[in-house]
């Protein structure tokens, strides 16, 4: 009798050891398979972000390149068929490099955006140059305009080398941490933007003839519209916008006038410039 009473009790912990075993299996198995799906969820979420982000920047892209069309129609772009003045030799190498950065910004959002990183990535050098080029550029046009007394829209050439030379300052302060933090892609398209977006005053101003609150603020505009994407996308205003928008709305016209009137400023001016 015990014989069979312990067989008994033998066979039910065994019993009962299969189904423990059988259910922990179960158990483990729906752990793993919600592991997984919360992981294909975040994978797919990821990418559509990225995909959104892509669109958004592409966007501003083509925008910026378009208010540049526009901006120097004109007197660049189709100055033979508005029958505009002959210009430079000096301001057509300018104009050649400073085209060849928009396209270029404009090229790279679109290769992002379809996936070729890696043509992306290796045509970083050409950007380098090119961004090189425009600093060079632009302040040297900037300079030679000021000694020929074309100052507008500004008021005289303290007013122009001041904003032309904190312009190019801040364009080359962000292209240079855009390229050394080119890793960090959220970082690197951002100040990569914004070192973009100091071309709008040039752009509008001719097209909107001359600085105005509708120039003023189309430039706010587009200089917000990053941190307000973050806000809307991701819910916080990413670091790059937190300290890069308050220096692009530093260079605009307005402050940047009023800086020229520091005699420190004019004192350089007038000994090493003019």
């Amino acid at each position: 009798m015990k014989q069979k009473i312990v067989a008994f009790l033998l066979s039910g912990a065994r019993v009962a050891l299969l189904l423990f075993l059988q259910n922990g299996g179960k158990e483990e198995r729906a752990m793993a398979s919600g592991t997984v799906m919360l992981g294909t969820q975040s994978v797919v979420q990821a990418a559509r972000r990225r995909q959104v982000d892509h669109r958004f920047y592409t966007g501003m892209a083509f925008a910026m390149a378009a208010g540049v069309f526009a901006g120097f129609m004109k007197t660049y772009y189709a100055k033979t068929y508005f029958h505009s003045p002959a210009i430079p030799f000096w301001v057509h190498v300018h104009g050649a490099v400073f085209t060849g950065w928009i396209v270029f910004y404009l090229l790279q959002n679109l290769l992002a955006m379809y996936g070729q990183m890696k043509l992306h990535r290796s045509l970083g050098i050409l950007g380098g140059l090119l961004a090189s080029g425009v600093v060079v550029s632009g302040s040297a046009i900037a300079l030679r305009q000021a000694r020929q007394g074309r100052f507008f829209p500004f008021p005289d050439g303290y007013s122009l080398l001041a904003v032309s030379f904190s312009q190019m300052a801040l364009f080359a302060i962000f292209i240079y941490f855009g390229l050394r933090l080119r890793q960090d892609a959220e970082t690197h398209k951002r100040l990569i933007l914004m070192s973009t977006q100091l071309f709008f005053f040039p752009a509008f101003g001719r097209l909107l003839h001359g600085i105005n609150p509708l120039t003023l603020g189309i430039a706010l505009c587009f200089y917000i519209a990053g941190p307000i994407y973050d806000v809307l996308s991701r819910g916080s205003i990413h670091r790059a916008y937190r300290w890069g928008v308050p220096l692009l709305v530093a260079t605009m016209p307005p402050f940047a006038v009023i800086a020229s009137h520091v005699g420190a400023w004019r004192f350089v001016v007038d000994k090493w410039l003019l």
